[in-house]
């Protein structure tokens, strides 16, 4: 690097690959990752902590234009929004030599779109965990007012370590309100996928998004789109007026009800697709919780111990004389306090002094063990005999090894959290059959087949687990987690519930045994 730059130029070299071996900041460019019409991707190594980051590039050629300059920008903006465990995060941006640079998180994987064509059809379970997945990304993103408008297979990521599906390219992603560089009659986003709406130019929404979506799953079930031409314009008059053809013509079998939650996404009408990436999510986790548990569990898709909560989404349900706001998550239940905005938009204020509240009661159930530990700031309630004390040592074991997460997670609400106790929680240990009767929690949709081992609500500061073997290490972390982030007011609740998911597996390896 000379002359203070940012950017170190070779002497020679040509294309793409003369930038190999030169240096974004502190990171040295070591291959092409891929490249597009207006960008380069590098791979690149940080010359001292060796981490590895993926550096999307503007060329000073194109820079100069200044609609490209512009949606660089912008989806810089836009990736600054955004902290999703399933979205390729930013690490920093950068603007040197005449080029925009994107320096964003590594995913070593391979794209969906490599995954179908190495396999040509991949099996249903898959496909849906994927969508799964991808939807959680867009759930969040879409609560972010961000519409990402070209969901695709190249643009899924499948992590090799672990098959973590990551969400990338928000190079054409739309912030709604934002009218700056999108205006009625443009057409963004790639033909085979773009939804009817976006074929005839007008404004999107998160309906697109899913449009797009099912293109992709659909993509994934068989092997092509649902609708292929010679040239983009027969492709989309398809998509204006073809149905998609039925699975079983291309020698697919799936579930009806998968293929009929699929169509549904792929309706010309945005009005007839589902409203919220949310409705897609849960239609398809919980078909594959009824069809197919034990197929998962043996492939790795999901957990083997499913945690599924299907209830009343957006509904005011009325529980023993308490009122709460449920979502429908693969965890227990956690309800941001009203008014928690949707984004970390405000310093973190100093946190209350912790009190006690009155516990969630189940209706007509007895309690063998009410034990309340001011000192540890946990009360345990059981409906079977219990060593109160036993529990209780545990709970601040956990809160130990949550204090070290704590301590060492990236995230500066998180640091700031460290420096007080979670408020005091009500642990209530009950038969799992308590858990799974409708008459004890109305207004849920609870599935005949699915358990349900542990919800937390909010409100009350109470968290039910199932009596079952292990459950302090199995059930418990996560809850507690939950439980402990949930008073952070710049959280989001996406954001609460990555930090839990990250605290779990965090424990599992760090927890007591």
């Amino acid at each position: 690097m000379s002359g203070g730059s940012n950017f170190s130029t070779p002497e020679n070299g040509g294309g793409a690959e003369k930038l190999i071996g030169t240096r974004v900041l502190e990171f040295e460019l070591t291959s092409v990752l891929g490249a597009g019409g207006m960008s380069v991707v590098y791979r690149a190594r940080h010359r001292v902590t060796a981490q590895e980051v993926a550096i999307k590039i503007l060329p000073p050629e194109l820079a100069i234009h200044d609609e490209l300059k512009a949606r660089f920008v912008e989806e810089a903006r836009v990736l600054a929004l955004l902290e999703h465990p399933n979205i390729v995060s930013l690490n920093n941006f950068s603007e040197a030599s005449g080029r925009l640079c994107l320096i964003m998180q590594f995913v070593d994987g391979v794209t969906f779109e490599n995954k179908i064509i190495s396999t040509g059809k991949v099996p249903w379970q898959e496909v849906m965990r994927v969508g799964i997945e991808v939807l959680k990304a867009l759930e969040y993103a879409h609560g972010q007012k961000v519409i990402h408008r070209d969901i695709k297979p190249s643009n899924v990521l499948i992590r090799a370590a672990d098959s973590a599906i990551k969400v990338t390219d928000f190079g054409i992603a739309r912030i709604i309100g934002n009218t700056r560089l999108t205006s009625t009659g443009q057409t963004m986003g790639t033909v085979r996928y773009m939804s009817p709406e976006q074929v005839r130019g007008k404004s999107v929404d998160a309906r697109s998004d899913i449009y797009s979506l099912g293109v992709t799953l659909y993509e994934g079930l068989t092997g092509r789109t649902p609708f292929e031409g010679d040239n983009q314009f027969d492709i989309m008059q398809q998509h204006l007026n073809r149905k998609p053809p039925a699975l079983a013509s291309m020698s697919v079998e799936v579930p009806a009800t998968v293929e009929k939650a699929l169509l549904r996404a792929l309706e010309k009408d945005a009005r007839d697709r589902y409203q919220l990436a949310q409705e897609f999510r849960v239609a398809l986790e919980g078909e594959l919780l009824r069809v197919a548990p034990a197929a998962l569990a043996q492939t790795g898709l999901v957990p083997s111990q499913p945690r599924t909560l299907a209830l009343a989404l957006g509904a005011t349900v009325a529980i023993g004389g308490g009122v709460a706001l449920w979502l429908a998550l693969r965890h227990p239940v956690v309800l941001p306090p009203e008014g928690k905005p949707a984004a970390v938009l405000a310093p973190l204020a100093a946190p209350p002094k912790p009190v006690w509240l009155e516990p969630l009661k189940l209706p007509g159930i007895a309690l063998a063990v009410d034990e309340k530990f001011d000192t540890d700031g946990v009360r345990v309630q059981s409906a079977g005999a219990r060593d109160a004390k036993a529990l209780r040592d545990r709970y601040r074991k956990l809160v130990g090894v949550l204090k070290e997460f704590e301590a060492q997670s990236g995230v500066n609400d998180v640091r700031k959290a460290a420096l007080a106790d979670p408020p005091p929680l009500t642990l209530v240990v009950v038969p799992q059959a308590l858990l799974d009767k409708p008459a004890l929690w109305p207004g849920y949709e609870l599935k005949p087949d699915v358990n349900y081992p542990s919800r937390y609500v909010d409100k009350q500061r109470t968290l039910f687990v199932s009596d079952e073997a292990d459950f302090e290490r199995r059930d418990l972390p996560y809850g507690v987690a939950l439980h402990a982030f949930a008073p952070i007011g710049t959280l989001s609740t996406d954001g609460v519930l990555s930090l839990a998911e990250k605290f779990e597996a965090y424990y599992n390896t760090h927890g007591p045994k």
